[in-house]
């Protein structure tokens, strides 16, 4: 550097200091400062769980510069702490504002455990002090304890995680059991929560399950897992971040991860919520099996929303599915996609992708009888006979959000029916889609699709075309759709998905 520069920028510092230094500090008490908040609100924190950091801004607005005495009226023991300009603490005296200057405060909760099932709230102020005139912020923020999972095992190549069913006694033996999750506090799961085999996981109506980055279900091969939510009373995966900037941002865990069980041990996931992952749902047989054979078992999705997910909602390889009022809808890349062998019994499905955080060229429904194995290498198997999919709604916001990827020297066998597709791939093969009840591009007419609200409006193309002999009684929302089984077919003619339209 030029030494006249040197000498310039050393004047410029020196003459900045000295206007600091001249600075005229008013005592009036009158001088008010202006603070950006009045409250600074934390809804919910789990205890022992550090909330996200909040800031607020306080301004001098008066020509003079102030001296601010500045507090935390619970001291040491409250459950918040605070920043003022870069320094943490509890008491901050003379904390200098230039006149039309301001300060950041910054501010962070950690609570303590509550013993209570029921959210409670701890208060606290911000104390500021100018010239003997008192002002107050409100730090409030709603607790809730919860049940704690943190990964104690270690394995090379897995994910860090720990037994919520199984694992080992101290003498080496199997664990095998049965673990019922109940509706009195969250859960919250650090890591990966593994059901081992020959256990199983049942879920309680309400249950809510909170995931930390990175976090995730597994049920291993042979375990089993049955989540049992209500209409009224669902079951709820999502991260852990319970604050609104949260609400809608993927990819804030990991997935639920569902490999093979027993022949007529079934998969059950009914009535739950299942949303902001990174994969909704991963059920594939193992992916280190030596042939990698087709599950004996089903997974049933049953009255299930999943949605947001940063990649896929629902990802299978070799997997019988059975999907009844199943909602999927927002993914990066595919909201389905359905890989290798596999059976497949959907009825009165809804999947959308309306992905808005980024440019998604897959479209929203993938099946194919391909999938890439642990060696890397790509096989080809066959799609089971008595494959069906029926009075469903493949939509989004692309061209194209259906595709089909099929080796067919297997003869996959599946058929479409009752449906609506947005796609430019022929679907003139009577083989796989009933020619009579298949409906090209048209319009499903959804209340807000780019917000989620997937009901159907009073001009939707789905309105009265699926089936009406074998349409399920419920829709996704538990009301009833009309059914030949309580009158003439002519009166009762139900729609597409997993809405059924009301006034």
């Amino acid at each position: 550097m030029h030494i006249r520069t040197v000498l310039l920028t050393a004047s410029i510092v020196i003459l900045a200091t000295a206007c600091r230094k001249d600075e005229v500090f008013t005592d009036d008490p009158g001088a008010q400062l202006t603070l950006t908040v009045d409250t600074v609100l934390f809804d919910t924190i789990f205890t022992t769980v550090g909330s996200v950091t909040k800031r607020f801004t306080v301004h001098n607005d008066n020509d003079n510069a102030v001296r601010v005495d500045i507090a935390l009226e619970g001291g040491t023991p409250s459950p918040f702490r605070i920043n003022v300009d870069g320094a943490s603490g509890v008491t901050f005296n003379d904390v200098e504002i230039l006149g039309h200057d301001s300060i950041f405060i910054f501010v962070e909760a950690t609570l303590g455990e509550n013993n209570a099932n029921d959210p409670f709230i701890f208060e606290d102020h911000i104390l500021l002090n100018t010239n003997g005139n008192e002002q107050s912020v409100l730090l409030l923020a709603w607790g809730q304890d919860a049940h704690f999972y943190f990964p104690d095992q270690h394995i090379q190549g897995l994910p860090a995680f720990s037994y919520i069913a199984g694992g080992y006694d101290q003498n080496g033996n199997q664990i095998c059991e049965t673990v019922q999750w109940q509706n009195d506090k969250p859960y919250v799961i650090y890591g990966y929560a593994v059901v081992d085999s020959c256990c199983a996981l049942v879920i309680d109506p309400g249950v809510k399950v909170y995931f930390h980055g990175g976090g995730g279900l597994w049920v291993y091969k042979h375990g089993r897992i049955e989540a049992n939510g209500e209409v009224n009373d669902r079951i709820t995966f999502q991260g852990d971040r319970l604050e609104a900037m949260y609400e809608g941002l993927p990819n804030q865990w990991d997935r639920i991860w569902i490999n093979e069980g027993a022949e007529g041990q079934d998969n059950v996931l009914r009535n739950c919520v299942i949303k902001n992952a990174l994969i909704g749902v991963q059920a594939q047989t193992l992916p280190w099996t030596d042939d990698q054979p087709l599950s004996p078992n089903k997974l049933w999705l049953d009255n299930v929303r999943i949605s947001n997910c940063f990649t896929a909602g629902l990802y299978t390889e070799n997997y019988r599915i059975k999907a009844t009022n199943l909602q999927v809808n927002d993914a990066g890349q595919y909201a389905v996609v359905l890989t290798g062998d596999g059976q497949y019994e959907f009825d009165q499905i809804t999947i959308a992708n309306y992905w808005s955080f980024d440019i998604r060229n897959d479209p929203a429904f993938l099946l194919t009888n391909k999938f890439v194995d642990a060696t890397g290498a790509t096989q080809v198997r066959t799609i089971q006979a008595g494959s069906t999919f029926k009075n469903g709604i493949i939509h989004g916001s692309n061209g194209n959000e259906f595709k089909l990827d099929l080796d067919e020297s297997t003869d996959p066998q599946f058929m479409f029916s009752y449906f609506l597709f947005r796609t430019d791939q022929p679907t003139n093969d009577a083989s796989h889609f009933d020619q009579a009840t298949t409906y090209r591009n048209l319009d499903p007419g959804f209340v807000d699709g780019p917000a989620g609200d997937l009901h159907l409006k009073a001009n939707s193309s789905a309105r009265g075309k699926a089936d009406p002999v074998v349409s399920l009684f419920l829709d996704l929302d538990g009301e009833p759709r009309p059914n030949t089984t309580f009158g003439p077919e002519d009166n009762f003619k139900p729609d597409l998905g997993c809405y059924e339209y009301r006034e």
